[in-house]
């Protein structure tokens, strides 16, 4: 990736002219307000501007257009997390990582839309403790790096179920529609499931999302 993908490395290059008066995490700092106040579609160079205080076209000097904006976003948000010492055990950090993943993405549910052009110093310390929470597993980097997008998909899916009301919603509508038999696998599948869906534990079902890939990944036993 070249220094012209990255609003970081470029902000590192010395330019002529008077000091900059806003810093990029300023920058994604009111863009992050703005799309948790209005949504990802409030994020535009103008409004940005206006929360800066400064001239939309004073923002050039720092970003080339809203692909940089959404990489800023990603990578102020995910600086949310707390990254405690790995033990070694690769469920147990995997967990601790995707747990908080997790909630990031409830705090902040625009990231689940935004896909960012680049990676800024906060993503890259993520991505470096997800592939040290699998290199006791001995796997190979590619193995290991589509491991962390697999993780980071289930995060991403689980918790936008979640943030639409489909994780945990009674079953009785559809449950009444598999009785009506045609349907005989569901039909098997949920024979003397309750009436009511008071019981699903949307953790439980989380924490088994995440095992059931890391069987995939890294193998039993991990």
């Amino acid at each position: 990736m070249s220094s012209a993908n990255s609003p970081w490395l470029r902000a590192e290059q010395v330019r002529p002219g008077p000091r900059p008066a806003h810093t990029l995490d300023d920058i994604a700092a009111a863009c992050v307000r703005i799309a948790d106040e209005s949504g990802l579609a409030a994020v535009a160079m103008r409004r940005v501007a206006e929360r800066l205080g400064t001239a939309a076209a004073s923002l050039y000097r720092y970003v080339d257009g809203k692909d940089d904006l959404f990489a800023l976003m990603v990578d102020h948000v995910a600086a949310e997390y707390e990254l405690a010492p790995l033990t070694g055990d690769v469920r147990a950090d995997v967990l601790a990582v995707a747990e908080q993943a997790r909630a990031l993405h409830r705090r902040h549910p625009w990231v689940q839309r935004v896909i960012p052009t680049a990676l800024g110093p906060n993503s890259l310390r993520y991505l470096d403790h997800l592939a040290g929470a699998l290199a006791p597993a001995g796997l190979d980097g590619t193995t290991v790096m589509v491991g962390i997008a697999q993780l980071t998909g289930w995060i991403s899916t689980f918790a936008a179920q979640e943030g639409a009301g489909a994780v945990g919603q009674d079953p009785r509508a559809m449950l009444a529609m598999v009785a009506r038999g045609d349907y005989p696998h569901l039909a098997a599948l949920f024979a003397g499931a309750p009436a009511a869906g008071g019981g699903f534990d949307a953790d439980a079902a989380f924490r088994a999302g995440i095992d059931a890939l890391l069987f995939g990944i890294a193998g039993k036993g991990q």
